[in-house]
Order: structure tokens, then sequence, then C-alpha cells
């Protein structure tokens, strides 16, 4: 009789493709892994993989006993979150999120979710989104919470708000109250995060189909940092408008009107389709419920048919 630990290990190898990565999936040596691997094919008595150029496939065999997995430990999942709090196993929860998200609404998040689920331990991880999409994808992490998330197969994605951004200049350089066009604005340098940035590539985007062509300087990563570089007449950047409202106040920043409107990024919660996902809807639920970003409203669902009273 196979054990729930020897079945995670074949379906989190089949899923995510390596030893390596399942064993840090499930937070075992890669030798255990390999150990309750073996058992699986060995109660199986017929081939779960099979050799196609370089890599491991799973052989018919092996993809409905990865079916039969998914179901079985997605129910396991489900009666494990209507527990008790206090019956609850302890687990490590490893999030991504980017720093708009970590400088806004992460912490009440926490709260929420420490009040929710006691026994759960947060541990975040900031980074570029698309390096977190793709720790999500290789099961180094359970959630990310990311700008613009790229559509999968294998992949949950469910909404929590959309960012306004914004230009932004030091004071004193574009003339107050007035609308300015993309080539006003390409007359300053404007100051980048890397090329990898959801934000600078939605800027390109508005770059190219302006026919502008500005000075791009690479200012880091951090946006408080950009923000300081601003201020100090480097040039202008696109900016997330609500972390800002103190320098606008103070006039340390100035929001500048564009003929063109600046770039709106969604923000999503992204998890794998696996026998986690009952707990990823959760934790996005709550993640939904504590984001500040601004929700698109929803539509009233029509009837098929009118009612018969």
């Amino acid at each position: 009789m196979l054990t729930i630990k020897q079945l995670q290990a074949f379906y989190w190898v089949a899923r995510l493709g390596t030893l390596s990565r399942a064993a840090e999936k499930l937070c075992i040596t890669q030798s255990a892994i390999t150990k309750r691997l073996r058992e699986v094919q060995a109660v199986a008595a017929r081939p779960l993989f099979e050799r196609r150029g370089r890599k491991n496939q799973l052989t018919q065999f092996g993809r409905e006993l990865e079916e039969e997995c998914s179901a079985l430990l997605g129910m396991l999942s489900v009666l494990d979150g209507q527990k008790g709090f206090d019956n609850q196993s302890a687990r490590l929860l490893r999030v991504g999120l980017t720093e708009m998200v970590a400088l806004t609404w992460f912490s009440d998040f926490l709260r929420r979710m420490k009040h929710v689920y006691p026994s759960i331990t947060v541990q975040p991880e900031i980074d570029l989104s698309l390096l977190l999409q793709d720790k999500v994808e290789q099961g180094r992490l359970e959630l990310s919470i990311v700008p613009e998330a790229r559509t999968s197969d294998a992949m949950v994605k469910i909404e929590v708000g959309e960012v306004q951004f914004g230009w932004f200049a030091a004071a004193g350089i574009f003339a107050p109250g007035e609308v300015h066009s993309l080539h006003e604005l390409a007359t300053q340098p404007v100051i980048e995060q890397s090329e990898n940035s959801v934000i600078t590539a939605a800027c390109s985007r508005l770059w190219e189909s302006a026919g502008a062509s500005p000075e791009r300087i690479y200012g880091g990563n951090n946006v408080k940092a950009l923000a300081g570089l601003i201020s100090a007449g480097v040039g202008i950047s696109c900016l997330p408008i609500a972390l800002f409202r103190n320098e606008l106040r103070a006039g340390t920043l100035q929001l500048l009107r564009t003929s063109t409107p600046a770039p709106s990024v969604g923000y999503s919660c992204c998890f794998l389709k696996s026998s986690d996902s009952a707990l990823g809807y959760r934790v996005a639920e709550i993640a939904q419920q504590c984001s500040t970003f601004t929700r698109k409203p929803r539509r009233p669902a029509g009837r098929a048919h009118p009612r018969r009273d």
C-alpha cells in the first residue's frame, strides 16, 4: 500500500519535471524523494516515465496516475482546510511579491493570514514579477502577487486590482497645470527600472507608438530610489502614484498631466493548479480583501430568461 508521502513525491516530480525541484517543494532531500519515487515505481510494476531526447516524460500510465494523485491530494487539501484551527498542521507558505505590494498593503495581508491561519507562516520574497512567476512554475514559491501575470495552462490567476502610474518630474522642470505630449516628456532623460520590469516594457511600447526616442537611464528597481533621482533633477520616470502622495504635497515631486495617459498595471495572485489549489484560492481571497489597489466594478449577471412570478 502506497503512502501519501510516496504519492506526493511522484506527483511533484511529475508536475515540476525534476527531482531537485520536487525535493525543494516538499522540503526533503533529493535522496529521500528518489527513494519514494522508486517505491511508487515498484508498486506500479510498469514504467511511469520514459526517455524522450534529453528529457524524461510521463508514460500514458504515468499521466493517468498523476491525474489520480491530483484528485486525491486535492481532496486531502480540502479536508485539511476544513479542520479547526487548533488541528491544522504547521506549514510554510512562500509568497512572492513586488516592491509595490510590500510598500502598501502586504502588512495587512500578513495580519489577516495570521488571524485566519495561525499555523501557517508566510515567508515573503521580493523580486521582479517575471522572476517570481518562474519560481511559482518551478515550485520554489507557492504563490505570487505580481503585475501583468502571464496566462498559463498550469497556473491559476486571480485579479486583486489595478495600480495607476504617472509621469513624475522635479518641481519646476515642466510648467504646472499644462498638458504635455510624450514628445515633450522625451526632452528629458527617462529613468527606468530593468528591462524585465513590467512598467519598463509598458513605457517602451508608449514611446514606440508615439515615435519618440528619449535618452533612457537605468536607475535600479527600487522605486523610492528612483524618486530620489527625479527630485535631484536627473530625469523623469513613470511611477505608481499612490506611493508618492506625500512628496507631491511637499512639492519635491511634480505629477505631470499628459495627453497620452500613463499605464495602469493589473495585479494578480498566481499559483499552480495542483493539490494545493484549495489553499491558493483562499489566500487569494484574503489578498483581495486586503488590497488597496483599484478593483474593477463587477457587472451584474443578466438572466437568460425573464423571471415569471
